[in-house]
């Protein structure tokens, strides 16, 4: 793990994600047999590491440009000739460079012009989150890739904030919230496997909610993420007991909070108000739910 992440104080970081472990637990709070639901989302993890699938891949531009803003010694320079070699995805940084949140008054021109406008601090957030938008986040159903994309959005959005609020590093934090439900991705890909040939909406939907978070963390291992972000995006639904000898995840704490609370607020989810559980999670920060649910509005409204 990165040495500057460790403030993060996740007490017993995970080895890797090849260990797949999907209990019946998980799978209780659906009216189906989780034993069910366990082994068709284990069949589909097991098939994503199969010889006839491979799961979503990144284009060479966009990989090269996020394993460059990873780098905080990067030169902008360097990150610019990368970027401009995705012409949407240059297009994208300029648009954000030039919206209201960050506009000084004159409009930047150029990729080099964005990025300095940008700063350092905000180039790593805005690249993953353009590279999602342009390259993951796609759907023939518009609505459907839409709400996907504000959900992520804001779940990043949210859990950078609450990693403030909580004292955690909050140099991932977005990017993990902004990842942590990229495995419904690879999902689409898998929608014809046999094992849900006679599966319900409501089965398909289980199934989703198990496997999805175990297929993310294979993505973004894939994708070479860090280790750290690899691990939120795997806990955010298990941050404790998640398996043998897995310990608590903080990261996975805090976003999967930051998930409960986007739902709430009906951000690219059907709405659904907090109850005794999200807020037992939320006390165990040492926060209070309804002050903090204060904040994540005025957050939200703000954009930033």
């Amino acid at each position: 793990m990165d040495p500057r992440l460790r403030t993060l104080r996740t007490r017993r970081p995970d080895e890797g994600v090849r260990t797949f472990v999907i209990d019946e637990g998980e799978a209780d709070a659906v009216a189906l047999t989780p034993r069910r639901v366990a082994e068709i989302s284990r069949t589909l993890v097991e098939a994503a590491d199969g010889p006839g699938f491979k799961l979503p891949m990144l284009p060479d531009t966009a990989a090269d440009a996020m394993r460059l803003a990873n780098d905080p010694s990067v030169a902008m320079a360097t990150l610019e000739k990368v970027v401009s070699r995705d012409a949407v995805l240059a297009s994208r940084m300029l648009a954000v460079a030039n919206s209201p949140a960050y506009a000084t008054g004159q409009k930047a021109r150029s990729l080099g012009a964005a990025l300095q406008r940008l700063g350092t601090a905000n180039v790593r957030d805005i690249l993953y989150q353009s590279v999602m938008e342009c390259h993951v986040f796609r759907d023939d159903d518009e609505r459907a890739a839409r709400a996907e994309r504000d959900h992520a959005v804001c779940v990043g959005l949210i859990s950078r904030h609450l990693s403030q609020s909580i004292g955690f590093d909050p140099q991932y934090a977005f990017i993990v919230g902004l990842l942590h439900d990229i495995g419904r991705v690879a999902l689409r890909t898998l929608a014809s496997h046999p094992a849900l040939a006679d599966a319900s909406p409501r089965l398909r939907a289980a199934v989703h909610a198990s496997a999805h978070a175990h297929l993310g963390a294979r993505m973004a291992a894939k994708w070479n993420l860090p280790a750290l972000v690899v691990e939120g995006i795997r806990r955010h639904h298990g941050y404790r007991d998640f398996g043998p000898d897995s310990g608590y995840s903080q990261v996975g704490h805090a976003v999967s909070v930051a998930d409960r609370f986007a739902i709430a607020l009906g951000l690219g989810r059907a709405p659904q108000p907090l109850g005794p559980v999200e807020c037992a999670m939320i006390f165990e920060l040492g926060l209070d739910p309804d002050t903090l649910l204060a904040s994540t509005r005025e957050l939200i409204a703000r954009g930033l």
